[in-house]
């Protein structure tokens, strides 16, 4: 039977961006499907085989597919919450369709198909718009939307929702596509690790965040952010990024020819290399909570812009005497400047300053990179420039040889080799920008064009550009009656910290006392729905406020390991709302301390506003 017209229109309606990319190869007139075959089952159904070269593989079974289909599910646990499904090979959708009849509505489903021909082939043969028009399911294809999968996984996952993902693979394509399903359980397990190591940081220096976004308020009065920037900037001129990598001791005097020519931005910890031999630089970058104060210590540097995030460790901000710019508002900073019709970009900061200084010439439309000092390796052992060696916990097991930038193996390191594929992955999907690798050591990012940096600067350094020029005629993002609102706005927070620990000390009680009810017996369907009300609303409320976000950061140590147990349902009713509820108590418990613990720092930024 022949269902292409009615597959295609659903797949149009429900992905217009690929529905190009799949008319444009059902036109091709190479397009064979002579390894493919339909063949009926005993029970009347279809079964799909393939051949790849003298071997043919048939995915379902010749007898009973649907039957094969519910034994094949029944070996995963589908029951848990926010279940994420990530399936190698679609086949003829029999398998598909069965998981996700056993899925919940709150389930995302990522089917990746590693042949083209062969979802073509099924387009033709097999009904899939009930899977094509399921708002839980996502495709990826290869030669169509493939290379797409890995950043549209990492945007949606959260660390609490690792423990009930199911990575699984349609029967006979692990044995058809081998590298292919290497490839993709690799990355699942690429982004999964590299969303703990996020976790972690986040974690760790938790309090360290939240109290910094809060103690930084008081500099939005002189700042600007990085977007009112975006017209200011030629397309000709590229953006050099000065990481402190090892080799940067090889190139950092060629800097000196770029300068009004680019627009140079020190990390950080790069910052103490470039003054040391008195190279010019335009601006600087921090992101770290609790980044050592060392990095910046010079007071040459204490004027010079600074490109940060709301979450930086305010001890640095507060002696930076420069324009600092915003580029990132995650946290609070994003709601009080959306309340003024002011907007950030949205995207991933890759978990580095380097990575962040990238994101940051996205958010400037810079589309020509150079990076130096970027060598994610060691350099005869040191990890930093001036021969420096700072090690990290867990750094002998997470070590590995990879490809160098010269051809040669070289060794790094597990959080290096995250953020090399996170650089991998941008230069993948945006196509519009290019990035040259100057480092003149280290690893290799794939994609990237490596030069020295002395020809780079004489092939793309060439039209003039004056940061300082630029910035000195730009006044504060907000007028001074505008920025009497927004104190208004943030003066509100000190009824939002009380909103928070009053309805948090409630929902509490609430659970606490259906904990105890539970316990002595069983309970009045009223009583229950009374309390089980009560936390439900004070959830509510507490998320509505707009300083939630950062309690949720401040409390996220003590609260982790509870969130994570939350998603996983064990069947029992009753066990599992006392689960539930205990899960409730201790956030409750960790917003109430965490107001406590930060309003002194409020109260001390209300008073510098």
């Amino acid at each position: 039977m022949e269902y292409l017209d009615k597959n295609l229109s659903y797949f149009e309606q429900n992905y217009p961006k690929y529905y190009k990319i799949l008319k444009e190869a059902l036109e091709e007139k190479e397009l064979s499907f002579e390894h493919l075959e339909c063949v009926e089952t005993r029970d009347g159904n279809q079964a799909l085989t393939i051949t790849k070269g003298e071997r043919t593989v048939r995915l379902n079974s010749v007898y009973r597919p649907l039957q094969e289909a519910k034994k094949w599910a029944d070996q995963h646990e589908f029951q848990n919450i926010a279940v994420s499904v990530l399936m190698f090979g679609i086949g003829n959708g029999v398998f598909a369709r069965e998981m996700l009849g056993r899925l919940q509505e709150d389930a995302t489903v990522y089917l990746y198909e590693p042949d083209l021909t062969v979802f073509l082939y099924v387009l033709h043969h097999f009904d899939l718009t009930d899977i094509l028009d399921d708002n839980r399911v996502l495709f990826f294809v290869e030669d169509m939307n493939a290379k797409e999968f890995t950043a549209e996984f990492s945007k949606r996952l959260h660390w609490s929702s690792i423990p009930t993902q199911i990575p699984c693979a349609h029967p006979g394509y692990h044995d058809l596509y081998p590298e292919q399903y290497d490839w993709f359980m690799g990355a699942v397990k690429k982004e999964d690790e590299r969303e703990i190591v996020n976790r972690n940081t986040i974690t760790t220096m938790s309090h360290s965040i939240a109290a910094n976004v809060i103690s930084n308020l008081h500099f939005i009065r002189e700042s600007n952010y990085c977007e009112e920037f975006v017209k200011d900037i030629p397309k000709d001129v590229p953006i050099i990024i000065v990481s402190a990598g090892p080799s940067l001791d090889k190139n950092i005097e060629e800097l000196h020819r770029a300068k009004g020519k680019a627009l140079i931005v020190a990390t950080d910890t790069a910052v103490k290399y470039l003054l040391a031999k008195d190279v010019p630089f335009d601006a600087m970058i921090t992101i770290d909570a609790k980044k050592g104060m060392k990095h910046m210590e010079d007071k040459r540097c204490f004027d010079i812009p600074l490109f940060t995030v709301p979450e930086a460790r305010n001890a640095i901000l507060e002696r930076h005497t420069g324009r600092k710019i915003w580029f990132e508002g995650m946290y609070y900073l994003e709601k009080v400047y959306m309340k003024f019709h002011r907007s950030f970009s949205k995207y991933n900061t890759g978990g580095s300053v380097a990575t962040a200084a990238m994101m940051l010439g996205v958010s400037l439309g810079f589309q020509r990179y150079i990076l130096i000092g970027q060598d994610l390796a060691y350099g005869n052992g040191a990890t930093h420039a001036g021969s420096v060696v700072r090690q990290i916990p867990g750094e002998e097991e997470g070590t590995e040889m990879v490809e160098g930038i010269d051809g040669t193996m070289v060794r790094s390191r597990y959080d290096w080799i995250l953020y090399r594929d996170w650089f991998e992955r941008v230069i993948e999907t945006k196509k519009e920008i290019e990035v040259i690798d100057a480092t003149e050591g280290g690893a290799l990012i794939h994609g990237s064009k490596v030069m020295t940096l002395s020809d780079a600067i004489d092939t793309y350094c060439r039209t003039a550009f004056d940061f300082g020029k630029i910035l000195a005629e730009k006044p504060y993002t907000f007028t001074e009656p505008e920025y009497e609102e927004v104190k208004k706005t943030i003066f509100h927070l000190d009824k939002e910290f009380h909103n928070i620990q009053q309805k948090a000390a409630e929902g509490k009680k609430a659970a606490s006392d259906l904990v105890a009810k539970i316990h002595m017996g069983k309970v009045p369907p009223a009583v229950e729905e009374k309390c089980l009300k009560t936390v439900r609303k004070a959830n509510n409320f507490i998320e509505k406020q707009d300083v939630y976000i950062l309690f949720d950061s401040y409390i996220s140590a003590k609260v982790t390991d509870a969130i994570q147990k939350i998603n996983c349902v064990s069947g029992d009713e009753q066990k599992d709302m006392i689960a539930t509820l205990e899960t409730s108590k201790i956030v409750f418990n960790a917003l109430i301390e965490a107001e406590k613990e930060l309003r002194p720092v409020l109260e001390e930024v209300l008073e510098k506003m």
